[in-house]
């Protein structure tokens, strides 16, 4: 049974996550405004995450039970799905080493219309400060939807193994389409506007606010806390 305290605590943190999630999103723009990030840094940044998401769900995987409501609590042993979660892993891993091609050689270097482009070897090494930190951020943020979003509020006990496992789930489809729409924009707008240098900042700008708009609405479907 959860205390009114913890309620209380959930409460005022989804506020907080939506803050923080608003934030994350706009990262990348903080980048470009400041740290003179082009589209590769931020599509990078958005494509890392994918992998850090995967990782975590192999995590979620692994510990869902799938048990009703009506035995949740009983001493069932607990089953681990390790297997499943090894095979999930493997094929993201090379559905993004697949797309890294793709964003590594068009967007890092064909359609970077800066003339040093030795950014994108510095970022490939985590030699970026900036890019660094948020990627810390965005484990974090991973990390703690995990404690107090799976397992805390006990989600991982009626928790579907195959819910985490899909292999294309909505945001890295949402990601998807924006390395390519964004890698065409990005070349359409150096060539052929006059936006010249701020090009990047307006297609970041984009890609930032499609995907924060992707993400808030996921989060709307995080499972209600169980205060019985």
């Amino acid at each position: 049974m959860w205390q009114p305290e913890t309620v209380l605590f959930y409460s005022m943190n989804n506020r907080l996550s939506v803050l923080f999630i608003i934030a994350f999103n706009l990262a990348p723009l903080a980048g470009a405004i400041f740290f003179n990030w082009q589209p590769f840094e931020a599509l990078w940044f958005f494509w890392m995450e994918t992998l850090i998401m995967a990782v975590f769900n192999c995590i979620k995987i692994v510990f869902s039970q799938h048990r009703d409501l009506a035995v949740t609590q009983t001493d069932a042993a607990m089953v681990y799905h390790i297997g499943k979660a090894f095979r999930y892993l493997l094929v993201r891993i090379g559905i993004f080493l697949f797309y890294s091609i793709f964003i590594i050689t068009f967007i890092g270097y064909v359609a970077n219309n800066n003339t040093d482009k030795s950014g994108v070897l510095t970022t490939l090494l985590f030699q970026n400060r900036f890019f660094n930190l948020s990627l810390l951020i965005s484990i974090f943020a991973q990390g703690y939807y995990l404690l107090f979003y799976f397992f805390r509020n006990r989600t991982f006990i009626t928790a579907v193994p195959e819910q985490y496992a899909s292999w294309f789930d909505s945001k890295l489809i949402i990601i998807h389409l924006v390395v390519v729409l964004g890698s065409f924009g990005s070349t359409f707008l150096i060539r052929q506007t006059s936006l010249g240098a701020y090009s990047g900042i307006v297609i970041i700008g984009i890609f930032c606010l499609f995907k924060c708009a992707v993400d808030l609405f996921n989060y709307e479907k995080v499972p209600e806390i169980n205060v019985e």
